[in-house]
């Protein structure tokens, strides 16, 4: 068991953010129950009143779990001196079978909390509780998900074994050796920089042609476009960003540049990365909700269209800060040099 207290700040946040929840997934239980809109009933008007606080509430502590994501990674970064062979974040997520399950979950319930926000801001665009119910729904559903969270990381942290010899990221992300992490680090780093080029530019240019002629039909591309973006530019961070910002061939670890040593670098690849992907993919779930709900088509429109470019702006700055290093290696070397040598 290793706790210090980045650790304990975590499973604390976490936890008061669980029982906030918990009382919100009461409500919402009473409110899918007991809904009615047409009734002047007091039972009626006190879950109205009940919905928009619990809704403000419930915003702002999605809002942190959403940010837990990066709180998790520097917590687990913060413990990797006291587990031998744990260089950085993937030593300590290595040595715990819990480590990367609950990296991953975070990552889908970045996505998942920020919809319900998403949601709720349309929500609040327009008068009559339109979207009470579901909301409510909606957060039933995540609630078992913000439990699981909470159970993993207290197992994960409270499991750690200062004991354990660990493997480091150089090990996991092995080119040709063995694993999903060594599978990614051997793409070739050429065609990835190739692909991940052509998918932004792509979606560089959505927005522009969505301006012009904004179509359901378009936006839900653009957000599968988005959605295939965050995949493919974590594979290229580790495929060739890394190396190239290490100026390390054989390194391909997707967590060391996010140090102070390397200027925390990695916050200017991730966020605009995850948050240009999160507003894409909110576009689409903007657009079902129009289908289900024709009369919220002209605010969410409005909303949706600002995602468009703002995720647009984000896709360029994302651009720049994966493809920085590599362009600061070729003025360097005279564009003479080939960081990976003959081969690829």
């Amino acid at each position: 068991m290793i706790w210090n207290a980045w650790v304990l700040g975590l499973i604390i946040g976490q936890t008061a953010t669980a029982a906030i929840n918990a009382v919100a997934f009461a409500n919402a239980l009473r409110i899918v129950h007991n809904w009615d809109t047409r009734s002047t009933l007091p039972m009626q008007l006190d879950l109205e009143h009940r919905s928009e606080l619990i809704a403000t509430i419930v915003s702002c502590s999605l809002l942190f779990q959403v940010f837990s994501l990066m709180v998790f990674e520097i917590t687990a970064r913060s413990l990797a001196p006291f587990v031998p062979g744990a260089m950085c974040t993937v030593g300590i997520l290595e040595a715990q079978p819990l480590g990367w399950p609950v990296l991953f979950i975070k990552m889908a319930a970045l996505f998942l909390y920020g919809w319900w926000i998403v949601l709720n801001h349309l929500d609040n665009q327009v008068e009559g509780f339109l979207l009470t119910i579901l909301k409510s729904w909606y957060l039933i559903a995540l609630f078992p998900l913000i439990v699981i969270d909470l159970l993993l990381q207290i197992a994960f942290f409270t499991h750690l074994d200062p004991a354990v010899i660990t493997s480091c990221c150089g090990v996991v992300f092995e080119v040709e050796g063995e694993g999903f992490g060594s599978s990614v680090a051997s793409l070739s780093p050429k065609h990835t920089m190739l692909g991940l080029a052509g998918l932004l530019t792509v979606l560089l240019i959505f927005p522009l042609v969505l301006r012009r002629r904004s179509t359901q039909a378009g936006c839900i591309a653009y957000a599968l476009g988005s959605a295939a973006g965050l995949v493919l530019g974590i594979a290229g961070v580790v495929a060739f960003v890394a190396p190239y910002v290490y100026m390390m061939p054989a390194l391909h670890c997707p967590f060391i540049f996010l140090d102070e040593e390397h200027f925390n670098y990695g916050y200017l690849v991730y966020l605009p990365l995850f948050a240009a992907s999160f507003l894409g993919t909110s576009v689409g779930i903007l657009v079902a909700i129009e289908r289900r709900f024709p009369f919220l088509a002209a605010v969410s429109h409005t909303i949706r269209m600002r995602f468009v470019w703002t995720s647009g702006l984000l896709w360029a700055a994302f651009l720049a800060a994966a493809y920085g290093p590599v362009i600061k290696f070729l003025i360097a070397t005279g564009g003479t040099a080939d960081l990976f040598q003959v081969g690829y």
